[in-house]
């Protein structure tokens, strides 16, 4: 059974997790509407928005945004039991995702939806549909946020999905900023070592299962489609793109076909654009672009939008299963004893990760902070470790700024220098050197040492006066 954009929207929307808003603007208020409202309760309390009537274009030309910002809105796009916390959650996911087994695409024939509209020749204008300005000092309009890019590995026949941001140029150009070393910037490379075009398809409306896949680290020379597979339970429908033969989600809003030509050929300025750290970045040259050959929508077709915000808010998933789930995960390949949760803060990235431990030897928390750090999943952005006692909620801030404030001593805090960076990192003086430092603290207690007991009560005498008292109609 299919199970697309629309029907996670009806999802959603049948747990009272969307909100509609219509007659709205592309030019900014869009962008600024999704912005406050992912805001709220520190980034996990607003609904998903859905967009409709949008100032200037058809009604029907929808976009949908803040789409997975919440506990049980991740739980949904994950396909995950609505019994499970944030922490198991992650926990269930790494373990999970660790031994996933692999569930290929399924190619359909006939007409699948994504091919309901087909325009080609002059009729190609991707300003056709309602993309928004999504930050104040954006450089254009982003039609690339909630997309994927489907490319295929010209030895050996690798299809790999990502996602990179793209700004509109004209009608029939748009850029494609990727990252060097990146899976599509390698595969794109090979294409101009042979002096040819890269094919490429651009997604720029899809399922949460295809979205969080191509997010998702594949096992190499596996697709991301096999892994959105896996979770969803059931092959993801694929048919071949008409122009580039590129296998595309058949029921996909918005697919872009074209090539990227070499960027010594043909290049464009991407951004100024709002990325992940929270910073605006300068706009970069000699980005390559895609040339479109052929724009495939939906009748009505849905824009899914998931610009970068400024932490708090949320603009991946409501859950950090990438950062902490790998970190997780490597911890425990690697031998380390006695993890019993991860979790990122600020952003889904590891800029302040907390790592909960229950030390089973002297040196023990100081050894998971300097091995989280270095972790693959760990390390790329990373700023600080912090390693607390089994008994602080690692979900809560608060509570791991109070176990830093009362069980860690300042100069315990050790650093370590020289480590990769993302080329993001706001702070970096020369972009061309990704290294950053980081700060490992140990907010854990004394291993065998005298230390006060937490003023407390007890979970279990809490639970009693909870029942005995209803003290639930108090939110408790």
């Amino acid at each position: 059974m299919s199970y697309d954009l629309r029907d996670f929207i009806a999802d959603i929307d049948g747990v009272a997790e969307l909100a509609h808003i219509e007659g709205a603007d592309w030019d900014k208020e869009i962008g600024g509407i999704t912005e406050l409202v992912a805001e709220k309760g520190g980034g996990l309390g607003g609904p998903a928005l859905l967009f409709d009537d949008i100032e200037g274009y058809p009604a029907g030309f929808r976009i949908l945004s803040n789409s997975f910002g919440s506990i049980e809105r991740t739980r949904i796009a994950l396909n995950m039991s609505s019994d499970l916390g944030p922490i198991d959650i992650v926990d269930a996911w790494r373990k999970e995702f660790s031994s996933y087994e692999a569930l290929e695409p399924e190619h359909v024939s006939g007409d699948a939806p994504v091919l309901e509209n087909i325009d080609t020749g002059d009729e190609i204008d991707v300003t056709k549909f309602p993309v928004p300005q999504w930050h104040e000092h954006d450089g254009g309009r982003y039609i690339g946020t909630g997309c994927t890019i489907v490319t295929k590995d010209p030895d050996t026949g690798w299809v790999n999905l990502g996602v990179y941001r793209s700004m509109i140029l004209d009608e029939e150009t748009i850029s494609l900023w990727v990252a060097p070393g990146k899976d599509a910037r390698v595969t794109m490379e090979k294409y101009h070592e042979r002096g040819e075009n890269c094919p490429v398809a651009f997604i720029a409306g899809l399922d949460p299962h295809t979205w969080i896949a191509s997010m998702s680290t594949a096992r190499r020379q596996e697709s991301e489609y096999d892994i959105a597979g896996w979770i969803r339970g059931e092959p993801i429908p694929v048919t071949d793109g008409p122009e580039t033969g590129l296998p595309i989600p058949a029921d996909a809003e918005i697919v872009i076909e074209g090539e990227i030509p070499p960027v010594d050929e043909r290049s464009c300025v991407d951004g100024p654009f709002g990325e992940w750290p929270g910073y605006s970045t300068p706009a970069h040259d000699e980005t390559p672009l895609i040339e479109v050959k052929s724009v495939l929508y939906r009748d009505d077709p849905i824009l899914l939008g998931q610009p970068p915000l400024k932490p708090p808010a949320i603009y991946t998933v409501g859950i950090p299963i990438r950062t902490a789930g790998g970190v997780w995960n490597q911890l425990d390949d690697a031998g380390i004893s006695g993890v019993t949760g991860v979790w990122s803060h600020v952003i889904e990235r590891p800029q302040f990760l907390v790592v909960s431990v229950d030390q089973d030897y002297a040196g023990h928390a100081k050894q998971v902070g300097i091995a989280a750090a270095t972790m693959p999943n760990g390390i790329y952005g990373g700023r600080y470790v912090v390693v607390v006692d089994d008994d602080i909620d690692i979900t809560s801030l608060e509570d791991v700024i109070w176990a830093m404030s009362t069980r860690c001593k300042a100069d315990d805090i050790e650093i370590l220098d020289g480590l990769y960076t993302s080329p993001l990192d706001p702070i970096l003086e020369d972009r061309s050197d990704n290294r950053s430092s980081r700060a490992i603290i140990d907010a854990t207690m004394p291993y065998k040492g005298e230390f006060p007991r937490v003023n407390r009560f007890s979970d279990e005498y809490r639970e009693e006066l909870v029942e005995k008292w209803n003290l639930d109609e108090f939110g408790i």
